[in-house]
């Protein structure tokens, strides 16, 4: 089932019974309410939950920071770890429940 993410500029919307909170992934299972999400530009659809760095914390930046071998991530701020695993993922990470090295 994929993951569906509003982009927008509202703070929230709801569509087909379901609230959108701009970049927080919702996971959609109703195939005509994707059909129709698919088609508007808004929406980012995933097969697999990507969470924005910028959602995460500190804590759980620092951890995939280890995870990835960035040297110095312990001093780091939350902007310094986002670029450093921007520069090495790409803007988004896959959900850590099931993330192993």
């Amino acid at each position: 089932m994929p993951y569906v993410t509003y982009r927008g500029k509202n703070a929230s919307l709801r569509l087909h019974s379901i609230r959108f909170e701009p970049a927080k992934p919702v996971l959609v299972d109703n195939e005509a309410a994707l059909k129709h999400l698919r088609e508007h530009p808004d929406f980012e659809i995933n097969e697999e939950k990507v969470i924005p760095l910028e959602d995460l914390t500190v804590v759980q930046l620092k951890d995939k920071a280890k995870r990835v071998g960035i040297e110095g991530f312990a001093d780091m701020k939350k902007p310094e770890l986002i670029a450093a695993l921007k520069a090495l993922e790409g803007g988004g990470v896959p959900d850590a429940d099931n993330d192993t090295p």
